[in-house]
C-alpha cells in the first residue's frame, strides 16, 4: 500500500479535516464501510473534538462498522479530530481494507491505501499533499 500526508501550512491550524477528505473521495467514501480507531498499535490514541467527536469516540470504542453516510454525517459536527484511524472497506470486500485514514496529533493526515485515483483525487485536492515511504508509527 502506498501512503500519502497531507500538511497544512507551517505554525498554523490545518485548514482541512477529516469531513474534507471524505468529500474529496465521495461517493465511495459513502459506499464504504468504516471502523474508527486508535491510532498506532498497543495505543489508545483517539481524540476528538465537538458532538461529531463524542460520536466517533464512541464508534472507536465499540470497534462496530460504520456506514459512510454516517461517518460522513458525524465528522461534519467535529471541531477537530487530533488523533483517530478510519479504516474503509468497499463492499464485497470485508476483510480487505480499501483505505486508512489517519490523523496524526493534528498535525497532518495521512492516508494509506493501493487505489491510485484516490491518491490522485488527494494530491490534486490539497496544497500539502506528498507521498511518504512508510505509514506513520509511534516511537519507541
Amino acid at each position: 500500500m502506498k501512503t500519502l500526508r497531507i500538511y497544512g501550512p507551517p505554525e498554523a491550524a490545518l485548514p482541512f479535516d477529516l469531513r474534507d477528505i471524505l468529500q474529496r473521495l465521495a461517493t465511495r467514501s459513502l459506499r464504504a464501510s468504516w471502523r474508527v480507531s486508535a491510532v498506532g498499535a498497543g495505543y489508545q490514541w483517539f481524540d476528538a473534538t465537538g458532538p461529531g467527536g463524542d460520536v466517533l469516540e464512541s464508534w472507536a470504542q465499540s470497534g462496530s462498522m460504520i456506514e459512510g453516510r454516517h461517518l460522513a454525517a458525524a465528522a461534519q459536527d467535529v471541531l477537530q479530530i487530533i488523533w483517530g484511524e478510519f479504516t474503509g472497506f468497499l463492499p464485497g470486500t470485508p476483510n480487505s481494507p480499501w483505505i486508512v485514514i489517519r490523523a496524526i496529533d493534528s498535525t497532518f493526515y495521512e492516508i494509506t491505501t493501493d487505489d491510485e485515483t484516490v491518491l490522485q483525487r488527494v494530491e490534486t485536492g490539497f496544497q500539502g499533499a506528498r507521498r511518504s515511504d512508510a505509514p506513520w508509527k509511534p516511537a519507541d
